[in-house]
């Protein structure tokens, strides 16, 4: 047959030279089948056979392919105990819970589409454990867990046997993991035996534990017996049991030790280094076999490192003790020293030596953080101030006037922190200046000041000298005084050449300073001009000004308000102040602006003036809240002037349509009936100064929605100012031979010229004129104006003679109360003037 030519059939894996595998019965085995042809399309069918036999015991379908869900198929000789893996390599056959039956040759047939077919043969050993080992003693009696007791120094045999296991399991014996004998033989039942003999026991062997270890296979785990020997014997040992952990100083210790293998019990005592320790208690089990023993003592921090020992002694045995130790470790708070290196004493420490300072600790545990404190706040290391901090220690590179203070050393570890005694550090060096900043005197010739130099000094006990450098050279100056650190030197410069820069030395017994103090003396110079200056508190008659001086150049300097009066140009107020620029102005005309001049002065000039403009309230000026409820009426009111003022236009339209239409030959009575239509309102001299109140601009607004408006190209809309004058002004500004600032609008288009001309001609007697400024510079210096001709061609076309509002240029004057009530008792003559 092709099976035994494929694969020979033999009676173990010995003879086979197959590949063999080991299962271990009732566990899983796994049989590969490691085929050469990796493309997975190419096979068709794979089949398992057991032994001889000719009938596969499992097929695999993989003729879709061995990942598109193979067809499994075992035969009822493995049924659902056994499946074919495919998708680890090589495959593997599954069998779950095997036993001796399933041992044997298996053969893995591989059918290819289009190759040709394959045979993997492989062998599987089931190997049978075996059921238990018996330990038994030479009387055949079955021996486990404690044996005993035994008496010291007599010889002891054991057995261990092994039932079942296939192949005849190997039979070892143990003792505390070491093997003892692991030779065996096979009775005649084919049982595995394995004696041992203990020729003397030993104090090692009480409670000791002799392990008999059966084992046939790798894969599987030995099975064991095991017993522990109880002998009659001195003390055997004796064992602290608590738990040797770190302590804390000042808490309470306690200690447990236990002694067994005495018969009779042991005595227990306790030492701590040479000395008994007295608070002890003992218990005895009830076998009388076992003593525990309890101590109880307070830890010290000198006790870090003692040995505290439990002894066990049986008065009965001679060299019956034996005891055990521990080492006590108490944990306390670090003990922390510092001390110098590199000097003799503390007071030898000169500034640009360099020092170092050592902290020693003590502590355990030992492991410890160490920081530095320098008058109470922590230091780093700090290269450039030449401070190294390595070791514990602290070393100062160059030492300067700024160590001087308390040096400290901190310790910490798990119990808390630990500090040193504070080292203080006195640096000694020569004088050094106290303020690095040059000061700067001004004098007047003839004069005398006073100039102090203050100096640093380590010891301070120093002497000065006094030098003048000016154009003459470096001079001598012996007109001073010392008073400790501090000197005060006496100069008067008689003339211009003998101002300078004075110079000031002192020394001590480590040397003279290596820079002067230097103070500059000089003739002084006019002071700066006041700064930030601001215009508070307004009234009808007062306001403040308040500023920040400038410097004052080395002079006593006062300080100057000049109020001139705008509209005439004329000084209007002059105050001084001696302290500092605050001025209180009051006694000033309501409704008035004003430029101010601020500027400081000393005896060497006046400083730059620092100009302001202010202005004085109005006298019906109101609270913001009133100012409020004016300002909506005044709105209501404006519109609904704007809305009758837009009816009589349309009425206007209408009427001049329909007279063109029937073309009237009674001219003059339908520009009659125009200007009936008109509403003739009184106007009154206003004396509004040169800064009006702003347009309220939502009017302005609601205005420019309503009509067009087509002015000149350089107007804007955002504010205006307004200017009023009667007649007799207006006509001695006239003639004064300035430019005039106001620029007729010669761009406005005329609706129905001819006939509001010819009207105009009628009327010129009787109506407001209203011009519209559209320069940016005509409301202040009305002197500058001068005469320009105004005739009917530059008048605007006005619809509220009131208020002045024209189609073409759709601006409003918000005038207070106080102006609206003015304009009913003047006309003709009243020019108002606006810049955009």
């Amino acid at each position: 047959m092709m099976t035994a030519v494929l694969c020979k059939n033999h009676q173990n894996s010995l003879d086979s030279g197959l590949p063999s595998y080991e299962a271990l019965q009732g566990n899983v085995a796994e049989i590969p089948c490691n085929f050469t042809m990796i493309s997975e399309e190419g096979i068709a069918l794979i089949l398992w056979y057991r032994g001889n036999s000719s009938t596969p015991i499992y097929i695999l379908d993989a003729r879709n392919g061995l990942t598109n869900q193979p067809k499994h198929f075992p035969s009822d000789i493995l049924g659902d105990r056994a499946f074919f893996d495919v998708d680890v390599i090589p495959s593997v056959l599954r069998i779950k819970d095997v036993t001796e039956e399933d041992g044997g040759r298996y053969r893995c047939r591989v059918d290819y589409k289009h190759d040709p077919t394959e045979n993997i043969c492989i062998w599987l050993d089931i190997i049978v454990p075996p059921r238990e080992t018996i330990i038994m003693d030479k009387f055949g009696q079955h021996l486990h867990g404690l044996i005993g007791p035994y008496n010291e120094g007599y010889p002891l045999l054991l057995i261990c046997e092994a039932d079942g296991g296939r192949p005849p399991p190997a039979l070892t014996w143990k003792k505390e993991g070491k093997v003892l004998k692991d030779n065996f033989t096979l009775t005649p039942q084919g049982f595995s035996r394995n004696e041992i003999v203990l020729p003397e026991l030993r104090r090692q062997d009480l409670f000791s534990s002799l392990v008999c270890e059966a084992s046939n296979s790798d894969i599987g785990a030995p099975l064991f017996s095991s017993v522990t020997l109880d002998l009659n014997l001195k003390p055997l040992d004796v064992k602290i049991i608590t738990t040797n952990r770190p302590v804390s100083a000042g808490r309470q210790v306690e200690l447990v030790c236990e002694t067994w293998g005495a018969r009779p019990p042991a005595e227990i005592t306790w030492w701590k280094g040479m000395d008994r320790l007295t608070f002890v208690s003992d218990l005895l089990t009830p076998d009388n076999n076992k003593t525990v023993s309890t101590v109880t003592f307070t830890s010290e921090a000198k006790d870090n490192s003692k040995n505290i020992t439990c002894r066990a002694d049986n008065s009965l045995l001679k060299d019956s003790v034996v005891s055990d130790v521990h080492t006590l470790e108490v944990y306390y708070v670090p003990q922390v020293t510092v001390s110098s290196r590199n000097i003799s004493s503390l007071n030898d420490l000169v500034e640009g030596s360099e020092i170092t300072v050592d902290c020693n600790i003590d502590a355990n545990p030992p492991k410890v953080d160490v920081w530095w404190l320098f008058n109470g706040s922590t230091i780093n290391t700090n290269q450039k101030s030449d401070i190294i901090i390595a070791n514990h220690s602290l070393t100062i590179k160059n030492v300067t006037k700024n160590h001087n203070g308390r040096l400290q050393c901190v310790a910490a570890n798990k119990e808390g922190e630990g500090w040193s005694e504070e080292m203080s550090l006195m640096v000694n060096y020569q004088p050094v200046c106290k303020s690095l900043e040059s000061k700067e005197y001004a004098v007047l010739a003839g004069s005398k000041i006073k100039v102090t130099c203050e100096v640093d000094a380590q010891p301070s006990d120093v002497q000065f000298r006094w030098s003048l450098n000016n154009s003459f050279g470096l001079l001598s100056l012996n007109t001073f005084t010392e008073n400790g650190t501090t000197s005060v030197a006496l100069f008067s410069p008689q003339s211009e050449v003998e101002y300078g820069t004075l110079l000031c030395w002192a020394k001590n017994k480590f040397g003279e300073q290596n820079y002067p103090c230097n103070f500059t003396v000089t003739p002084g110079a006019p002071p700066e001009a006041p700064k930030n200056c601001l215009l508070v508190n307004q009234t009808i008659e007062t306001f403040i000004v308040r500023c920040s001086p400038g410097k004052d150049r080395g002079l006593s300097q006062h300080f100057q308000l000049e109020v001139y009066n705008k509209r005439n140009k004329n000084l209007q107020n002059n105050i001084s102040a001696s302290d500092a620029p605050f001025f209180v102005v009051h006694s000033l005309p309501p409704g008035t602006p004003f430029i101010l001049r601020i500027y400081s002065a000393n005896l060497r000039g006046r400083s730059p003036p620092e100009t302001l403009q202010a202005r004085t309230l109005d006298v019906n000026y109101k609270s913001t809240k009133k100012g409020k409820n004016t300002e909506g009426f005044r709105f209501s009111h404006i519109l609904g002037i704007v809305l009758g003022i837009l009816l009589v236009v349309v009425i206007l339209f209408l009427l001049i349509f329909v007279l063109r239409k029937l073309r009237c030959v009674h001219r003059s009575h339908r520009e009659q009936d125009i200007h009936n239509s008109r509403v003739e309102k009184d106007l009154v001299n206003s004396d509004a100064d040169e800064e009006s109140p702003k347009h309220d601009v939502q009017l302005l607004d609601l205005i420019s929605t309503k009509k067009d408006f087509s002015g000149p190209p350089d107007v804007t809309h955002t504010t205006a100012k307004w200017n009023h004058t009667d007649s007799g002004d207006f006509r001695v500004d006239l003639m004064k031979d300035r430019q005039s600032p106001i620029t007729p609008a010669e761009t406005v288009r005329w609706r129905d010229q001819e006939i509001e001309e010819a009207h105009r001609a009628k009327t010129d007697d009787e109506s407001s004129l209203c011009i519209i400024s559209e320069s940016s510079n005509s409301l202040y210096d009305l002197e500058e104006w001068r005469h320009k001709t105004f005739g009917p061609h530059l008048r605007t076309k006005v619809y509220d003679e009131e208020n002045c509002i024209n189609l073409e240029t759709p601006l409003v004057n918000t005038l207070t109360e106080g102006e609206m009530s003015s304009l009913q008792s003047f006309r003709l003559g009243h020019i108002i003037s606006t810049d955009v």
